[in-house]
């Protein structure tokens, strides 16, 4: 018969597999709900707004490019502005801090060519990111799930980030439910705006 402390490792090792797992889960089936309602934006729609962007939104005006540049022509200005709420700008929005937060402590981290460090800054509209690297983000951040959760132990998950973090303070285990819940809300975002366009998926 087993002691109690190798049945209270074998049951806690248990919880943590099926915490990882489950939690690992969503965001795969998450990051294939955004590559879904990406393959299915049409072009005409790719620089659609999901809603109106307001002058008077906290961080949005004047839009500045990654070098802190405004943009010259008022036209530009205009059409870059309304971009911050576009299909594309969505998700790679998502995309972009699911990156930063698989795993949040990832020394010297910046995102895969052609995104930027600079591109989640205030004020600042990235140039137009096509379907395809937005479909190469996902992959990439696919492979940061599968390497995270397949090493991740239930103390790491459980150990709070250093204060100098923007989420310092916090257990990663919470950083990463919130990290699931942020990309679910923008592609489940994406995908309701298609519909209001009359668009359906390929799983709908």
């Amino acid at each position: 018969m087993a002691s109690s402390g190798t049945r209270d490792k074998t049951e806690s090792s248990g919880m943590t597999m099926v915490w990882c797992s489950a939690v690992a889960a969503q965001y795969r089936s998450t990051l294939d709900d955004m590559a879904i309602v990406l393959r299915g934006c049409p072009d005409e729609l790719w620089e659609a707004s999901i809603y109106e962007v307001k002058k008077t939104d906290q961080w949005a005006w004047p839009p500045t490019d990654r070098d802190g540049q405004p943009f010259d022509d008022p036209a530009v200005r205009e059409r870059k502005f309304q971009a911050m709420s576009a299909v594309w700008r969505t998700a790679s929005h998502a995309l972009w801090f699911t990156d930063l937060d698989l795993p949040p402590l990832e020394a010297d981290w910046a995102p895969p060519a052609p995104f930027s460090p600079r591109d989640e800054e205030a004020y600042v509209v990235p140039p137009t990111y096509s379907r395809e690297q937005l479909l190469g983000y996902i992959d990439h951040c696919r492979r940061k799930v599968d390497k995270l959760f397949a090493d991740l132990t239930d103390d790491q998950a459980a150990a709070q980030l250093p204060e100098p973090h923007r989420n310092g303070g916090t257990s990663l285990a919470d950083i990463l439910v919130q990290g699931v819940v942020h990309l679910q809300l923008h592609s489940a975002q994406v995908r309701t705006f298609l519909r209001s366009q009359g668009i359906r998926c390929a799983d709908e």
